[in-house]
């Protein structure tokens, strides 16, 4: 059982990694572009706390950007289930 506990908690922490490298690799143009907007304004660089909302606001858009093809296709497959 302690086995499986490990081997489950070191799944867990690749999963992690790998979603952190996703989100790193996705917001990074985007991180980019607002660090020269920031620095032209106010001439220091984005905080911690800004990067990470500007993180939270890419993940949000991929996941809109998925789950609405998402939904219409599985309403429309529920739908012919009904009248089919």
């Amino acid at each position: 059982m302690n086995e499986k506990l490990k081997r489950l908690a070191a799944f867990q922490q690749a999963v992690q990694k790998k979603m952190d490298r996703w989100i790193d690799h996705l917001s990074r143009n985007a991180i980019e572009q607002e660090e020269r907007k920031y620095e032209l304004v106010y001439g220091k660089p984005l905080s911690e706390k800004e990067r990470m909302e500007i993180k939270k606001g890419v993940v949000v858009r991929y996941a809109v950007l998925l789950a609405v093809p998402l939904l219409i296709l599985l309403l429309t497959l529920m739908n012919r289930g009904v009248i089919g």
